[in-house]
């Protein structure tokens, strides 16, 4: 007996507890539920990393790729810079790794990458142009890739530059924006 009370007075203290708690308001119907606006997505512009190290009086420094960043956002590109393995110890005369690299150059950890040792940057870079239909700014001509990668060693997304007067030029006028 002392049972069936127990059980007869939780039962009564859930159905109180049931009464006075707070009602959930309802889901917003499905024409008003807001949704996350969509912006376009910007094309993306592959560094060959280590090939501007040097394209300011070909003197090592990372103020080339710096100059590059700069003006491809400008230009409306979301740069992605990818580096050989031996990048750091170029610059810094020791490792440095792809977030070590995007903290030097203000970029995601996402846009910046060091390629293991021993493998080339050319078929990453190139892979990734090809998978994201971006361009390439490198002064490399990739003959050694170009039976791999025809359309991504092409003229239309490979962007050659240099430095004229003291400032970077890219020919961004050559390359189709997708």
């Amino acid at each position: 007996m002392p049972e069936f009370l127990f059980l007869l007075f939780l039962t009564g203290l859930l159905c109180v507890l049931l009464f006075l708690r707070k009602p959930e308001k309802p889901d917003r119907p499905a024409a008003k539920r807001k949704r996350p606006v969509r912006t376009a997505r910007k094309p993306l512009a592959i560094i060959d990393g280590s090939n501007l190290l040097y394209w300011k009086d070909n003197a090592l420094s990372l103020d080339p790729v710096r100059d590059a960043i700069h003006m491809l956002k400008a230009s409306g590109y979301t740069p992605c810079v990818i580096f050989d393995a031996n990048a750091g110890y170029l610059v810094e005369d020791r490792y440095v790794d792809g977030p070590g690299f995007a903290r030097r150059l203000g970029l995601s950890r996402r846009h910046a990458h060091v390629v293991p040792k021993g493998r080339p940057a050319d078929p990453f870079i190139l892979g990734l142009a090809r998978d994201s239909s971006g361009i390439v700014v490198s002064r490399d001509r990739f003959r050694d890739w170009a039976e791999d990668f025809p359309a991504e060693t092409g003229p239309d997304r490979v962007v050659r530059g240099g430095y004229r007067g003291g400032r970077l030029q890219l020919n961004l006028d050559r390359v189709r924006k997708t």
